[in-house]
């Protein structure tokens, strides 16, 4: 199993960041390889599952993800055995009036995947979607009075 660890520092307050991670309806904005998205409940309530699909170059990638851990503006911990096994670790923490978000993922890769899309192809595309990630919740966030 390979892990992945990123972290990056968003010039917003944790509530704000939070409250835009778990607005689903722009997973597709900072997530673009991601097609289709159909969600059981809110992503920060334990029990919810959704479904993801989406292409990487030409192959296919469907999963099924369930939130088995929540601390609301803290932590959500997500899973799933779709293709192969993952969980996801999505921390918020408290910089100042910056948050850190903190990502970590114990993964196995599909055995269908092409040697290719190694550890390296993974987390450079995560790396990216942080990052636009990091610009849309800065361009939301509300201007202190």
């Amino acid at each position: 199993m390979d892990h992945m660890h990123m972290e990056i520092v968003i010039q917003a307050p944790v509530e704000h960041v939070w409250e835009f991670y778990c607005d689903t309806s722009r997973w597709s904005d900072w997530m673009p390889r991601m097609k289709s998205v159909d969600f059981s409940g809110p992503v920060d309530q334990v029990g919810t599952t959704y479904v993801a699909s989406g292409k990487i170059l030409s192959f296919e990638v469907k999963s099924t993800f369930t939130i088995v851990e929540v601390e609301p503006l803290k932590l959500i911990h997500e899973r799933t055995t779709s293709q192969g096994v993952q969980d996801n670790y999505v921390r918020f923490e408290r910089e100042g009036e910056a948050t850190r978000l903190i990502m970590d993922s114990d993964y196995e890769l599909p055995a269908h995947i092409p040697a290719f899309m190694t550890k390296g192809f993974f987390e450079r595309n995560v790396r990216n979607m942080l990052e636009d990630f990091k610009v849309l919740a800065e361009e939301t966030a509300p201007v202190p009075a």
